[in-house]
């Protein structure tokens, strides 16, 4: 499977996935694992034509998250999630997510370069990807990243995000609760105009 490969799916009313390029039904793991390996999909309803990726990727999301092990979402992000999903900041949220998540992908890939190159050259250090200084160095790009985004989606959160101390297990759940706080004024301003 090519990587941005578009598989066309099509979902019958006994929720049924039929995969269009290779004439056979499948599963949604079979689906979770083809978006893994990078291709996007479409699924449309065969009764109403609809398009209905959205659901079935929730669905995968849905199952995945229902493992005991490996969940990515804790109960406080998805309790937040539904909270913020109809306020005005959701659509800031989406934004800000999809650019974490982009972010992580480009750390990730970029990591695994690294990785390869380092064992390509003799291995003189193949570890030394992992040197704190490198993620604290990563970390910081993060932030900057993130101040950008601020900048260009409320201008007067730049200077916020730039001041943001240097993040520490220590101190990300006062954080994490400053951000909330900071939330909710702003979803109580934003309801008052």
């Amino acid at each position: 499977m090519s990587e941005h490969e578009t598989v066309e799916l099509r979902r019958y009313p006994s929720r049924k996935l039929y995969n269009k390029n290779s004439s056979s039904y499948v599963r949604l793991p079979e689906v979770a694992e083809m978006v893994r390996k990078g291709a996007n999909i479409r699924v449309e309803d065969t009764e109403t034509g609809e398009d209905v990726t959205r659901q079935v990727l929730l669905q995968i999301i849905m199952d995945q998250e229902g493992q005991t092990t490996g969940a990515m979402l804790s109960a406080d992000l998805m309790m937040d999630m539904i909270r913020l999903h109809q306020s005005k900041a959701s659509e800031m949220m989406t934004g800000l997510f999809e650019q974490s998540v982009a972010f992580i992908r480009s750390q990730q890939e970029q990591l695994a370069s690294q990785m390869t190159g380092a064992m390509s050259n003799a291995m003189p250090q193949p570890w030394n990807v992992f040197d704190p200084a490198a993620m604290q160095e990563m970390q910081r790009e993060y932030q900057k990243r993130l101040a950008g985004f601020w900048s260009g989606a409320m201008p007067g959160m730049a200077g916020m995000a730039a001041k943001a101390p240097e993040p520490t297990p220590a101190n990300d759940a006062a954080e994490l609760k400053a951000l909330r706080a900071r939330l909710e004024e702003l979803e109580k301003n934003a309801a008052k105009k």
